[in-house]
């Protein structure tokens, strides 16, 4: 993440290799977009551990790492529960629709 100007550029939350790439003919899933983002923040939360061992057994000297791994987890697992909270409603408005 770059900060120039008071503008943030290239930032990214979750693994590039995650990101759904979709072209005129591919189709995703619903499923499969849900799967891929269930291991996203999956991958960044085992991440933050990670940075957050290295750093209590000294190997990372950079506190800021950490904290923005951190971070990085936490809003991407607060978004994912917003939107399994959305998707719920969502199932249970359409459950009570009268055919």
């Amino acid at each position: 993440m770059q900060v120039q100007g008071g503008k943030i550029h290239n930032l990214t939350i979750g693994s590039t290799e995650n990101n759904i790439k979709k072209s005129a003919d591919s189709k995703i899933e619903f499923k499969d977009f849900l799967n891929k983002a269930v291991y996203s923040v999956s991958d960044m939360e085992k991440k933050s551990d990670e940075m957050n061992l290295k750093f209590i057994s000294g190997e990372v000297d950079n506190i800021h790492e950490v904290m923005i791994a951190t971070q990085k987890a936490d809003i991407a697992i607060q978004t994912f529960t917003e939107v399994k909270s959305k998707i719920m409603d969502a199932y249970k408005e359409i459950m009570r629709i009268q055919i």
